[in-house]
């Protein structure tokens, strides 16, 4: 399988997983309180156990397999010494037996040799030989094969090398010049050939071989040195106790190349089982893991095979240029394990489902208050029943909060009382505005007849004044709402001060610098009055130059700073700081006009505090002696006239 598709399976199903989580969480947050409480109940017990049931069963399974590739480690290492111990004893006896110059002579001598000498030969020297096979009783067999025709052969130890039969592996160590060469073989307890019939087929050796030289070098005959399989390796050919079931080879290192100069034929693979029925694997996979998974001196690895676990520890055996392998079979140990891990799981099981019964009863019982509430609440909501009584158990939560909807059923209803009345008076102030209407329907007649009477009179100041009188006074008297557009409220400034014109001898300029983009924006109506005023009031000096105000807007993202400049004679750092002090004041019983400033000033912030929110109002700032500069904080809305001029239109009224 492909990286990108391995990527995508993976993609796949992380998806196919939220979307489960997605959906249960969904389901969930349809379910009622007490059930919500008990899934939360068993997640919080749940969870934390089968993380620590996990984490316990990991460091049980470790320590498992650490308590098996431990003991079976030892078994391996005690095998190996015994191989190595048998080796040495096989290359001891080898070497004795050959290093007798007696025997050395008489293997090579090319003449022949005399009758006294062959007498004296059996009388001194071979039995020399024959205690070195009876002082080792492992060791099966010493042989020694001779080409010298001259020697006489001498049974069981000396024979010449034409019995021997014709194999690869003999032409082999024949020419190892000295070196060991192992091999394994099964058959008759001697190589000789036509001996066959007397012995026992069925018997497993393993035979040193190593080549006997005359002086210069020359090939003079092979010295044989063998052992019973059983007695070189036990725990592979025996039969060891059955602790646990596993299986034990002895396999080349390389084994793919035969006879490829290595010092042990691979003609014959040595294995043996030390149960009834053997490891269910067959010899060529044992050849795949010894290839693929085996490096180095030693080591453990573990692997699968038929569904079922193995684990396969080996050792390097060095002069056989071999390795011993042991494949200890798992099922049992780890079935043992599995079953006391789901035995647990079952006991954590029914122990969370019913601490969840009793859990689920508990809860019935602490939440019948609040079912009654909620019912209590539906009946308000369904049927509108203001009047209800809710009963009050205990001194819990749920009874706080019964008593507070009881307490806010009772508000509504003294609201309601007042709603009632207030509606009455609203009644009753709108006829009073009716009558307001007529009077004021009066004065507009009133003044529209002096302005004709000045115009008549060629009095055309007079006129445009009684003009702007009216329209101040049809802008105040008319209070439809308490939101206008900008437009109307600089026109209502220019009327004002063109009133106050007459009176300073046109000595008030007033200069707008607006767009046409900033002329339908919502502001609180008679907002720039105020401010107006207080400029000709108390920043204009008559022993100074002509008065002017300057009316500018600018626009920050969402706000609209409207600026009110003049060029009076502004204020003190001193006066300015307890006048902003002032506006800071959310009592209008506390605020001290003639401490703080003018009460016209505070209005307006407070007005524009109310009807916009925090961080709008008013800020102040002061050149003394030059200008005095009233901004406008505003959010950026425009006023509905019949259709939304922005996205933001608003109709404040």
């Amino acid at each position: 399988m492909s990286g990108r598709v391995r990527s995508q399976m993976k993609s796949l199903l992380r998806r196919h997983i939220w979307q489960w989580l997605t959906d249960t969480a969904d389901q969930l947050g349809g379910c009622s309180l007490q059930v919500k409480l008990i899934v939360a109940y068993i997640g919080v017990i749940l969870i934390p156990v089968v993380v620590f049931s996990l984490y316990t069963f990991h460091q049980l399974y470790e320590n498992t397999m650490h308590d098996i590739t431990v003991q079976n480690q030892y078994v391996l290492d005690t095998e190996l010494a015994q191989i190595h111990s048998n080796m040495e004893i096989m290359e001891r006896t080898a070497q004795l037996a050959i290093s007798d110059r007696n025997v050395l002579h008489y293997l090579t001598e090319e003449r022949e040799i005399s009758s006294d000498e062959l007498v004296q030969f059996n009388l001194n020297v071979f039995p020399n030989l024959q205690h070195l096979l009876y002082s080792n009783p492992n060791i099966e067999n010493i042989r020694l094969y001779t080409n010298n025709p001259q020697a006489h052969e001498i049974w069981p130890m000396i024979f010449n090398e034409s019995r021997l039969p014709k194999t690869s592996w003999l032409t082999t160590a024949q020419h190892q010049q000295g070196r060991i060469w192992w091999d394994i073989y099964k058959g008759p307890k001697s190589l000789l050939q036509g001996q066959a019939g007397q012995e026992n087929e069925a018997v497993q050796y393993m035979a040193l071989l190593r080549e006997i030289q005359a002086s210069g070098g020359r090939h003079a005959g092979l010295v044989e040195t063998n052992m019973r399989l059983e007695l070189f390796s036990p725990r592979v050919f025996g039969t060891p106790p059955r602790d646990y079931a596993w299986q034990m080879f002895i396999l080349n290192a390389e084994d793919s190349i035969p006879n490829g100069g290595k010092l042990v034929s691979s003609a014959d693979i040595a294995t043996a089982s030390i149960q009834p029925d053997p490891i269910p694997i067959p010899l060529s996979h044992v050849h795949h893991l010894l290839q693929s998974r085996v490096q180095g001196q030693g080591g453990a690895f573990d692997f699968t095979y038929g569904n079922k676990p193995y684990l396969g520890l080996y050792r390097y055996i060095e002069g056989l240029d071999a390795y011993l392998l042991n494949i200890v079979a798992l099922d049992g140990p780890l079935s043992d394990l599995r079953h006391k891990r789901n035995a647990m799981l079952l006991i954590i099981c029914i122990l969370i489902l019913l601490m969840s019964v009793i859990s689920y009863t508990l809860h019935a019982l602490i939440l019948k208050q609040l079912h009654t509430l909620r019912e209590s609440m539906k009946r308000v909501q369904q049927e509108g029943d203001f009047q209800l009584t809710i009963p009050v158990y205990g001194r819990g939560e749920v009874a706080e909060l019964a008593l507070y909807f009881r307490s806010l059923l009772s508000r509504i209803n003294v609201l309601i009382a007042e709603a009632v009345q207030k509606q009455a008076a609203a009644q009753e102030a709108e006829l009073q505005g009716l009558k307001h209407q007529i009077d004021s329907h009066f004065l507009y007649n009133t003044l529209e007849n002096l302005k004709m009477m000045a115009e008549m009179e060629r009095q055309y100041p007079l006129s445009d004044a009684l003009t702007s009188l009216g329209s101040m006074m049809r802008y105040n008297l008319q209070w439809s709402r308490p939101c206008v557009a900008l437009r109307d409220e600089i026109r209502h400034i220019q009327h004002y001060v063109a009133i106050m014109n007459i009176r300073h001898d046109n000595q008030i300029g007033l200069d707008i610098r607006l767009s046409s983009m900033f002329m339908e924006l919502e502001m609180l109506k008679m907002s720039l009055q105020p401010i107006v005023e207080n400029a000709i009031k108390h920043g204009w000096s008559t022993l100074r130059r002509p008065f002017l105000i300057t009316i500018e807007a600018y626009s920050k993202q969402d706000i609209v700073e409207l600026r009110i400049q003049d060029n009076g004679v502004g204020i003190s750092e001193e006066r300015k700081n307890a006048i902003m002090a002032g506006l800071m004041h959310s009592d209008m019983d506390s605020y001290e006009p003639g401490m703080h400033g003018g009460i016209g000033l505070y209005n307006v912030h407070r007005r524009l505090s109310m009807q916009y929110g925090v961080g709008y109002g008013i800020k102040l700032d002061s050149i003394p002696g030059q200008s005095t500069t009233i901004t406008l904080i505003l959010p950026r809305r425009h006023i509905t006239r019949g259709e939304d001029h922005d996205d933001q239109a608003v109709d404040c009224g």
